[in-house]
């Protein structure tokens, strides 16, 4: 388990690390007052004391790149508009193959934030 975002970074599969670069930074540029903070060894931004009250994750296996939130009807909403989309209830998960992805996750992670008060309609 990591416990910082670096080490997070360090242990996942090398093709994995330009996706959480990128969606880390896309946070940021939209949102700077979040910053990631780990929890379970995973770096996440977490919009309240509890990760219950909303967050955004970004997970990376071997072969699949994987956005978290527990928005669950934007996950699925998310997960239908991707060919090939997989995931668990608070998942969605492209392979990294699925560049054609990005900017329709761009746009979950942006309805997650504006859902959450970060960012106007």
């Amino acid at each position: 388990m990591a416990d910082s975002v670096e080490q997070y970074l360090a242990d996942v599969p090398e093709a994995g690390r330009p996706w959480l670069q990128e969606f880390w930074a896309f946070v940021e540029r939209r949102v700077p007052q979040l910053s990631l903070t780990m929890f379970r060894g995973v770096p996440m931004f977490k919009f309240a004391d509890s990760y219950l009250k909303g967050y955004v994750m970004f997970t990376a296996t071997k072969t699949h790149f994987v956005a978290h939130a527990i928005d669950f009807d934007l996950v699925a909403e998310t997960r239908e508009a991707i060919r090939g989309a997989a995931g668990g209830k608070g998942s969605v998960s492209v392979t990294y193959a699925n560049t054609d992805a990005k900017p329709r996750l761009q746009q979950f992670v942006t309805d997650v934030l504006r859902r959450h008060g970060y960012l106007e309609d």
